[in-house]
């Protein structure tokens, strides 16, 4: 045992404390003069104060004695035994499951455990996902009927283990389990946790069971990857792609076939392809190719059959959500000044953006003159396009036959716009083809712009333009800003325009600027409809800061275009950012309500239901965000397809009814690949090996725990303590009884001897 003092003087001062107790002492000689009190009385009532002086003194110098001894502590004894899934395999020996053969094994020592002796302490622990401490105060563990783990996390199993018994000096761990690690974002690895208990110092035994399956003596077919949702066009070819695990079938046919469901459950084989290999285990990628006839929402699924001799078969499946879309807008987009146009590049990244919309992108080099003019009629006549849009493109780049084949398709009630540029509309000699009539303007006769030349600027209005409403049209209704504002009016002014004669007679200016020049002229042309956008520049909106005014632009000019633009028309939507969850997984999603033109509905109300495989309806709780609402909770343990659908109203009127569909389906890691891995146990084990870790037979457990009882470990410990006066509660009350006793028996002197 060792022992010593040492002071802890107020505010760290020993000075502070000198000055008050020298203070307190020369308060002596300070006393009024008492006649009749003799030298005895004097040094008595001097004595009393010196007392309550040495108390206080006490009190601010606070003294502390330390005194260390060693004590005896016990040491723990760990047993992690696994109950995941992986554990049902029947690979043990004598048709005996790795569970069944684990158990006997733990029953075998129990008795052992119980006769460790006082010096050692049997703590069990049951893990899968994470490690759950089970009793063993009479000496039996109990065990759960089966094994039920859907993940195995060795790694942060041990963490836990050691987290819940730090400050204990373990002699040991001992691990018993099939050695594989399945699950998906483990929070410890293994071999950190099991380097973290060699730094302890701590043996870690595993005893591992089942056997370590050859590819080339099991069968196993598992379908990995497949994107989790697609979306496409009606008729519109749609590529899957997936990757098929093919182990132990060297040489042998691996049918793949892609399976379409319907909303009603009938099932179509779309096309089987064949995954063989000639080796023994490889990865097979395989790409499906078909386009949907009709639109609605699908599943579709990947599946191989199960093959003979397979263990698992779950692993055999895949499947994702397919939504063929109906009417979705086929636009041509042909360009004839650079391939990175800033204006052309804004409106390609808003029909990018809208999934009721397809592009075609043509760009028709100016500097390959020597090709033109180009032919697209016969393009034109199979691909159906519902608009056309011609940016800075010449006429002379297309052949008559293509003019003549986009003014049949609008005036058979397709859309046609044409957009500024140095060498659009009379610049780019449009008054001389059949689009002159066509098109919502009148053109100079005079006006030409030839390639390459300086630019003649009698042809075009110079900037800044501000952009003004002439007439209350689709067209121009804009909405508003963020902050309220009408959007036209906080929208950069446009650079320039291309300078026209006039609209046509039957045509009408929807924009124009400051100065009354025509910007948005609209018209209709047989049964189709007519726009000449005089500029070119509004792609500096969206560097504004005024994206979401830029896209609703150009949606509104492309849906009037189509005839789309039904101002009642509504969009109620729900994104979910995955569609495939695997049971209790976190699931987040949004909603909302769009016009047609993209515009978010202001004023709408949601409610918001979840409907399960059975049918059975519930409430989902949402919180609001801007324009929309957001949700989350957790998927159910039941597989199978659900949905989460949500019905708007706006001022008490309805809006419409969207739906998000998911499902939770069983990807069961634990019999995926049901090979244990004996040598992972092996390699932990070894990382503590200078501290006695080891693999062991489960035969060889008793063998190990005769050697722990025999050999504990040094659980002799050094305890310190600690008593400072007066800082117990117990020594306070002393300390405060002892100085108001002092100063009560001061005064009582002092009243008996007259003095008060």
């Amino acid at each position: 045992m060792m022992s010593y003092w040492y002071l802890q003087p107020l505010g760290e001062s020993y000075l502070l404390v000198g000055i008050l107790v020298f203070v307190l002492v020369a308060l002596l000689a300070i006393r009024p003069q008492f006649q009749g009190l003799t030298t005895k009385r004097h040094w008595a009532l001097t004595g009393i104060r010196l007392g309550i002086i040495f108390l206080l003194a006490l009190t601010l110098l606070r003294p502390t004695w330390v005194r260390t001894v060693k004590e005896t502590q016990a040491s723990l004894l760990v047993l992690l035994f696994d109950t995941s899934r992986s554990m049902t395999v029947p690979d043990a020996g004598d048709g005996r499951s790795r569970w069944d053969a684990q158990k006997q094994a733990i029953k075998r020592l129990e008795p052992q455990l119980a006769g460790l002796g006082d010096n050692i302490e049997v703590v069990a622990y049951q893990f899968d996902q994470e490690a759950k401490r089970v009793d063993f105060s009479d000496g039996h563990i109990p065990f759960p009927s089966q094994p039920d783990g859907r993940f195995t996390d060795i790694g942060s199993s041990l963490a836990t283990v050691m987290q819940q018994n730090i400050g204990k000096k373990i002699a040991g761990v001992l691990l018993l389990s099939d050695g594989a690690q399945r699950v998906y974002s483990p929070q410890v690895e293994m071999q950190q946790a099991a380097r973290d208990l060699a730094r302890l110092e701590t043996p870690l035994h595993t005893i591992p069971f089942g056997k370590s399956i050859d590819p080339t003596q099991s069968r196993d077919i598992s379908v990995d990857t497949l994107a989790d949702h697609y979306t496409v066009f009606v008729k519109n070819e749609l590529t899957v792609k997936t990757s098929i695990r093919v182990q132990g079938m060297a040489n042998l046919p691996v049918p793949v076939q892609l399976i379409l469901e319907d909303a009603k459950g009938q099932k179509t084989i779309i096309e089987t392809k064949d995954a063989s290999t000639s080796n023994v285990q490889e990865t097979v990628d395989v790409s499906f190719q078909f386009a949907p006839q009709t639109s609605g929402q699908y599943k579709l699924s990947v599946v191989v059959p199960a093959q003979e001799g397979e263990l698992v078969t779950k692993n055999n499946t895949l499947s994702a959500y397919l939504n063929v879309l109906d009417g979705g807008l086929k636009i041509l987009y042909l360009e004839g000044r650079t391939v990175d146009r800033p204006e052309q590049m804004g409106i390609r990244r808003v029909v990018a953006s809208s999934a009721d919309m397809e592009l075609d992108f043509r760009w028709i080099d100016r500097r390959r003159r020597d090709a033109w003019p180009i032919d697209l009629t016969e393009d034109i006549q199979k691909e159906k396009y519902d608009v056309y849009i011609i940016g800075d493109l010449d006429s002379t780049a297309l052949t008559a036959g293509t003019l003549e084949a986009i003014a049949k398709e609008v005036e058979d009630g397709k859309g046609m716009l044409m957009l500024g540029g140095f060498n659009s509309f009379g610049a780019g000699g449009y008054q001389t083809t059949i689009l002159q009539n066509v098109l919502p303007i009148e053109m100079s006769r005079f006006d030409r712009q030839d390639l390459g030349a300086e630019i003649r600027t009698d042809m075009h209005v110079a900037g800044p333009l501000e952009i003004v409403a002439s007439r209350n049209h689709f067209l121009s209704s804009l909405g508003t800003d963020t902050d309220g504002s009408p959007a036209l009016s906080v929208v950069p002014s446009l650079k320039g325009a291309n300078k026209i004669v006039g609209p046509k007679p039957r045509a009408m200016v929807v924009l124009e600027s400051q100065n009354d020049d025509p910007l948005l002229v609209a018209g209709e042309y047989g049964l189709g409809r007519t726009l000449a956008f005089l500029a070119d520049s509004t792609w500096q909106w969206r560097f504004a800061g005024k994206e979401a005014i830029h896209k609703r632009f150009w949606r509104q000019i492309i849906l009037w275009l189509a005839k789309k633009d039904g101002l009642e028309t509504r969009d109620v939507w729900v994104q979910l950012g995955q569609r495939r969850f695997v049971p209790g997984a976190p699931i987040r999603f949004s909603a909302g309500a769009n016009s047609q033109s993209g515009e978010p509905l202001r004023n709408v109300t949601f409610e918001t239901t979840l409907i399960s495989p059975d049918g059975t309806r519930s409430p989902l709780r949402t919180l609001p965000g801007e324009n929309v609402i957001e949700g989350s909770f957790d998927a159910a343990e039941v597989t199978g397809d659900y949905t989460i659908e949500v019905t708007a109203s706006q001022d008490g009127t309805p809006v419409g009814t969207g739906q998000g569909r998911f499902f939770v389906f069983d990807q069961d890691l634990e019999l995926a690949d049901p090979s244990a891995r004996p040598s992972q146990l092996a390699a932990l084990s070894a990382i503590t090996q200078e501290f006695g870790g080891r693999t062991w037979t489960p035969e060889e457990l008793p063998q190990l725990l005769d050697q722990i009882k025999n050999s504990p470990p040094e659980t002799e410990i050094e305890v310190q303590t600690k008593w400072t006066w007066p800082e117990s509660t117990r020594d306070s009350w002393i300390n405060l009884i002892l100085i108001v006793g002092l100063l009560g028996w001061e005064w009582y002197l002092r009243k008996r001897w007259s003095m008060v």
